[in-house]
C-alpha cells in the first residue's frame, strides 16, 4: 500500500526514475514503430518465473502471458477449454482424462504433446523443486504427496537425497500418465469435482524439461529458456525494470491483436502516475490516496477503473511466536482493528469491510459481523489473555513493504489504533517488498506480525478454505495453524460432487476459523487502474492481479493511440 507523496518532493528515488524515463519512452517509440505495444505499469519485480516454484502476482503476470493450462478462465469466471479441448470425469470423479487439442505446438512451433503437462505435475510434485503451490497437487493427486516429501527427514522410513531408485519409484507413482500425444490421466486421492479450474493454473504450464535442465538453477531468468505456449512469448527481461512480451503467432485460438506488451516497473505510486500522465504507459495500479487527485481532474476521472477483487486481507499473525499463540490476544487485536475508518478514511474507500474469510460473491461465504470494531472487548480480551495487560505483552514486531515514503501514513496509522486502543507499542520493521515475500516463504524466517493478503486462485471455496487453512497447507504450516475438526469439514466439502451439498461443509468450516481466529479478516480490497481511453478490447475479473482483463483478455486487448 501506498500514500500521497508529490512528484517535486520525492527526491532522489524519483530523479534516479526521471533520468530512466528518456529510455523506456524511446524503446516503446521503437516498438511501436514495429507495431502495437501495450506498456502496462508493474509495482514488484518478481524474485522468480520459474511457473512450479513461484507463487506471488507479479510472477503470475508473467506466467499467464508466456504460458497456458489445459483449461483457462474466461470473463465470467467460468472454466472453459484451453490446450485440452475436452475433459472426463470417471463415475465417482476420482479420475479425469485431459484431451488436448490437435496439432498443439509452443510458440516456435515445436509439438505440445500431453507428456509436458505430465513433466509438469511431476515437477510440481518433485521434492527437490520445491514449488510454491505444490499444495495444489499434493492434496488432490494421487501419489504427489508422497512424492514431495519423500526426502523428509522426519518421515518414518527417510530415504536419503542421493537414493536414485527411491526418487523415481515415487516420481512413477504419481498418478500422471500420457498414454498418448494427446491424452493426459489424472487419478485423485479422493473425488474432486473442482479440478478443472485446478488445471488453468500455473503448475500445468509447460515449462520444457530440456530448457530447465540445462539452464540449470536459474534456468527462468533468461527468457530463451521460457519457451511457452500462451498468447505471448517472453523475449526480453531487465532486472527490476522491464519484461517484453511478442504476441505469439502459434498460439491455438489465434494472434493476439496487440504485437507486444511491456511490463514497466515502477514501485513508486507518485512516479507511476507521473509515467501515465506523460503517456508513457497504457494502464497503471492507482494507490488508493491518488483516488481523489484523479477524481478532480476532468480528464483523469473519465479513465479511473474501480471493480471488486478476489481478496481477502487479514491480520497476519505468526502463532509460533508469542503472544499470537493465545486466542484471546488475536481476539484483542481483531477487535481493536476499526475497519470502517481504515476503508472510508485512510484507504479513500478503496476497500470494503469484511468479517468473513470468504468474499460475499463467493460460495460457501457467510454473513457475520463478528470482532467488528470495538475497543472495550479489545481490551477485554486482552485482559482475559495470559498475559493479562499490554505491559506484559512481549516485543510486538510489526513487517511492512517499503519502497514508497508514503506507505509509511497507513503503518503509523494502524500502529496508532494498536497503541490508543490497546496500549500496545508497536516496533516498525519496513523491510524491502521483495525481502518480504522471501521471509514468508520460510516458516523459520516468518515475521511475527504483519497484514497480509489471499487472492482467490479459482472461484471455488475449495481454493479460499482447504487450500491456505488445513493442516497440511504450506501456509497453514508457515503460521502454525492446525485444526483437525477444520480439516474434516473442509475435506467433506472437497469430496462431495454434488454442487449445493458441498456448501455448508465450507460454511461450518468459515464459522469455526472466525472461532480459532489465525487471520481475522479485516477488509476486500478493489481493483483500481488508470485505463487510457487507447486501450480498448478488455474484460475485468475479479482474479485480476496486474491489469484489468490480464486473465481473460489477452487475445482481445487493443491498443490505438491517437
Amino acid at each position: 500500500m501506498h500514500v500521497p507523496a508529490r512528484w517535486a518532493k520525492l527526491g532522489g528515488l524519483l530523479l534516479v526514475f526521471a533520468l530512466l524515463m528518456p529510455a523506456v519512452a524511446l524503446r516503446a517509440d521503437a516498438q511501436d514503430a514495429e507495431g502495437k505495444v501495450l506498456r502496462i505499469q508493474r509495482g514488484t519485480y518478481p524474485d522468480t518465473i520459474d511457473p512450479q516454484v513461484g507463487s506471488a502476482l507479479a510472477e503470475i503476470s508473467i506466467w499467464t502471458l508466456n504460458y497456458e493450462g489445459l483449461t483457462r478462465l474466461d470473463g465470467n469466471l467460468q472454466t472453459v477449454p484451453a490446450a485440452a479441448e475436452s475433459w472426463e470425469f470417471n463415475e465417482d470423479a476420482t479420475s479425469i482424462t485431459f484431451r488436448l487439442r490437435e496439432g498443439l505446438t509452443y510458440s516456435d512451433g515445436s509439438p505440445l504433446t500431453a507428456d509436458r503437462f505430465r513433466y509438469s505435475v511431476l515437477r510440481t510434485c518433485d521434492p527437490n523443486v520445491a514449488g510454491g503451490y505444490a499444495y495444489v497437487l499434493t492434496d488432490v493427486v494421487a501419489g504427489c504427496a508422497e512424492f514431495a516429501n519423500l526426502f523428509d527427514p522426519e518421515a518414518a522410513t527417510p530415504v536419503a537425497t542421493d537414493d536414485t531408485a527411491a526418487y523415481e519409484a515415487a516420481r512413477d507413482a504419481v498418478g500422471v500418465r500420457a498414454p498418448d500425444e494427446r491424452t493426459l490421466e489424472i487419478d485423485f486421492i479422493a473425488p474432486a469435482p473442482y479440478f478443472p479450474t485446478v488445471a488453468s493454473l500455473w503448475v500445468f504450464f509447460p515449462a520444457q524439461q530440456e530448457l530447465i535442465e540445462a539452464g540449470g538453477e536459474n534456468w527462468w531468468a533468461d527468457p530463451a529458456n521460457q519457451i511457452g505456449n500462451g498468447p505471448f512469448q517472453l523475449t526480453g527481461l531487465e532486472d527490476g525494470q522491464l519484461a517484453t512480451f511478442e504476441a505469439n503467432e502459434n498460439y491455438w485460438a489465434g494472434r493476439p491483436k496487440v504485437d507486444g506488451i511491456e511490463y514497466v516497473y515502477i514501485a513508486e505510486s507518485a512516479a507511476a502516475l507521473e509515467a501515465y500522465r506523460a503517456g508513457d504507459v497504457d494502464i497503471i495500479g492507482v494507490d488508493p490516496s491518488q483516488i481523489a487527485t484523479i477524481e478532480g481532474d476532468p480528464e483523469l476521472s473519465d479513465q479511473l477503473l474501480r471493480y471488486a477483487a478476489a481478496n481477502t486481507w487479514y491480520l497476519n499473525f505468526n502463532l509460533n511466536e508469542e503472544p499470537f499463540q493465545d486466542v484471546k490476544v488475536r481476539e484483542a487485536f481483531a477487535y481493536a482493528f476499526d475497519r470502517e475508518t481504515f476503508c472510508e478514511v485512510i484507504s479513500f474507500g478503496s476497500c470494503v469491510p469484511t468479517y468473513s474469510w470468504v468474499p460475499s460473491d463467493v460460495p460457501g461465504a457467510i454473513e457475520t459481523n463478528a470482532f467488528a470494531f470495538d475497543p472495550e472487548a479489545a481490551r477485554a480480551a486482552l485482559a482475559a489473555s495470559s498475559y493479562g495487560s499490554a505491559e506484559a505483552l512481549p516485543e510486538i514486531r510489526y513487517f511492512y513493504g517499503s519502497g514508497d515514503p508514503a506507505a509509511q501514513a497507513r503503518v503509523e496509522w494502524i500502529a496508532q489504533q494498536y497503541r490508543e486502543v490497546l496500549g500496545v507499542e508497536l516496533t516498525l520493521e519496513p523491510t524491502e517488498p521483495t525481502t518480504l515475500s522471501g521471509l514468508r516463504r520460510d516458516p523459520e524466517t516468518y515475521p511475527q506480525f504483519t497484514i497480509y493478503n489471499w487472492y482467490q486462485d479459482y472461484p471455488d471455496p475449495q481454493n479460499w478454505l482447504s487450500v491456505y487453512w488445513t493442516c497440511s497447507s504450506s501456509f497453514a504450516e508457515r503460521v502454525g495453524y492446525c485444526n483437525p475438526e477444520f480439516d474434516e469439514l473442509t475435506e467433506q466439502g472437497d469430496r462431495t460432487i454434488d454442487p449445493e451439498a458441498r456448501i455448508p461443509f465450507y460454511e461450518q468450516a468459515g464459522q469455526l476459523l472466525l472461532e480459532d481466529l489465525p487471520g481475522p479478516p479485516l477488509f476486500n480490497e478493489a481493483n483500481i487502474f488508470l485505463v487510457s481511453p487507447d486501450v480498448t478490447g478488455y474484460t475485468p475479473t475479479s482474479i485480476d492481479g496486474g491489469w484489468p482483463g490480464e486473465r481473460a483478455s489477452a487475445l482481445t486487448v487493443d491498443v490505438n493511440r491517437t
